[in-house]
């Protein structure tokens, strides 16, 4: 039965929400401070000239010459808890911090892991088009929407590069859009054995484990090829906005991303 919160319990609610965030905020404030006392190097334009003025091409109002980058060592990174990321771009300081040189990592199954090939330059563009994301208004709560953006507007410098669409997806986009394709490969399988999304989702924890144990490699075989259509989607959609400039950038994103999405 519902019981109504009363004004006291639902102010005690909020002002717990409020001083949560608050935390939060100053702790990331902190781990930023920290990044940059702790970076190996800082990088300013000229330096990676040719990725600062891709992206500043693409985006002349941002400015993106004027934005430091940070460079930090893998460990250190993963201490402050951004392990994993090869890089990222910070909206409350407005800088770029890229991750150093990172030991070869050695997956547990061979048959379900994608190592992505990305060079530093091409880490660089990618977050410098989060911060014209963010600089040209776009404010998605949708993390895939911002990436797809990153990654498509990457698009351009990786074929500056020599790259093939086959290469961009491969070496780029791959290990992130089977990410985000496992939960639809994971209904495909489901669909195969006859089984509902409800039905899986009432299944106990250890009969669910028992499950992806078995079908785990088929699932992950189906997520690749979601992604390599959703990646030749990604990059027709985004050859079409390289050919228009960056003032096709409006109304339109939220309905391309979800045609995107939508296979």
């Amino acid at each position: 039965m519902f019981k109504p919160y009363s004004i006291s319990q639902s102010y005690l609610h909020d002002h717990n929400l409020r001083e949560n965030s608050k935390k939060q905020y100053q702790g990331h404030v902190k781990s930023i401070e920290k990044i940059k006392k702790i970076a190996l190097k800082k990088i300013e334009y000229p330096e990676f000239k040719e990725a600062y003025e891709y992206v500043d091409a693409l985006f002349p109002r941002a400015k993106v010459k004027e934005i430091k980058i940070y460079k930090v060592a893998s460990k250190d990174l993963a201490r402050l808890g951004y392990g994993g990321a090869e890089g990222f771009y910070d909206t409350v300081s407005k800088i770029v911090v890229v991750c150093g040189a990172r030991k070869p990592h050695v997956p547990v199954d061979k048959r379900c892991f994608i190592q992505a090939k990305i060079e530093r330059d091409e880490v660089i563009v990618h977050e410098l088009c989060h911060y014209c994301y963010a600089f040209e208004g776009q404010r998605s709560v949708s993390s895939e929407m911002r990436e797809e953006f990153a990654y498509g507007w990457s698009i351009g410098y990786l074929r500056q590069k020599g790259y093939t669409d086959d290469q961009i997806i491969k070496y780029n986009f791959y290990p992130y859009l089977v990410n985000i394709s496992q939960e639809e490969a994971l209904r495909n399988i489901l669909a195969q054995n006859r089984i509902s999304n409800q039905e899986y989702s009432a299944h106990t924890r250890y009969k669910r484990k028992e499950f992806n144990r078995k079908y785990g490699v088929k699932i992950f075989s189906r997520a690749k090829e979601i992604a390599i259509e959703r990646g030749h989607k990604l990059i027709n959609l985004y050859n079409k906005k390289l050919d228009q400039g960056s003032d096709f950038i409006g109304e339109t994103e939220d309905i391309d991303r979800f045609d995107i999405l939508d296979l």
